[in-house]
């Protein structure tokens, strides 16, 4: 496959623009910056040294959550909006330390979240237009418990809206839909804006583990072939079972 920012690229996914940032393992990460290896180079950085996370022999980023703003690690970037009626594909590589307490990835305001908000659950919260809150229960399907996520397990989340003004949203993990009520897709349409990385606006739930991969993808390039494409490679790279 050809490639662009280590994503499968060229003749086979012209993300282009439509790459809103991709924080990638292994490609210049470091406590107080991580580059942006899309078009746009929006890159995620942090200032104050006491809430730098520290960077993982081999590659990614350990963010701590201390319960204390002073000290907990987080990271910024430069703002930016999914319109509202608008797909997009989100996606980590992770490994959670503690799956019990809240745990966001993404986040700009206490309104505007993803997060996994226990072993159980993913959360994706929007401003207005359509239901501000989407919590979808990874459920059990695929076997009892294959949905959770455990501590110290190194696994590909991602959550992918479709279908434009419906906003039907799906969870994914290591490739295979997350079933119980979100088999046929939950229901958000709602805009939203991300400018936190590892923290709900500064001030809480912060991530406490390791991140690798992360990014978004919005508009029309957030197909099902991208996030197909996306998932057979990030799941390679890490050495993660697809499931699906």
């Amino acid at each position: 496959m050809k490639s662009h920012g280590g994503i499968p690229h060229g003749s086979t996914l012209n993300l282009a623009a439509n790459l809103s940032f991709y924080y990638q393992w292994n490609n210049g990460e470091s406590a107080s910056i991580w580059p942006d290896s899309s078009s746009n180079g929006n890159d995620a950085e942090q200032e104050t040294a006491d809430n730098r996370p520290t960077l993982v022999t081999g590659g990614g980023l350990d963010f701590e959550d201390t319960n204390d703003a002073a000290t907990a690690s987080w990271m910024d970037f430069t703002s930016f909006n999914v319109a509202i009626n608008t797909n997009f594909l989100s996606f980590i590589v992770c490994k959670i330390e503690d799956s019990v307490s809240n745990a966001c990835y993404l986040s700009d305001s206490g309104a505007e979240v993803m997060q996994f908000t226990s072993a159980g659950a993913h959360q994706f919260k929007t401003t207005n237009g359509g239901a501000p809150t989407s919590n979808i229960s990874h459920g059990g399907g695929g076997g009892p418990g294959i949905f959770n996520c455990d501590a110290g397990e190194k696994l590909l989340m991602m959550i992918h809206r479709t279908n434009g003004a419906t906003g039907t949203i799906k969870v994914y993990k290591n490739g295979l839909v997350c079933d119980g009520h979100n088999d046929s897709g939950t229901v958000n349409r709602g805009n939203f804006d991300l400018q936190n990385l590892g923290t709900k606006a500064e001030t809480s739930n912060w991530f406490d583990g390791i991140m690798y991969d992360v990014g978004v993808i919005d508009g029309a390039t957030a197909t099902d072939q991208a996030r197909d494409m996306i998932t057979d490679y990030l799941c390679a790279k890490h050495g993660i079972k697809r499931l699906g």
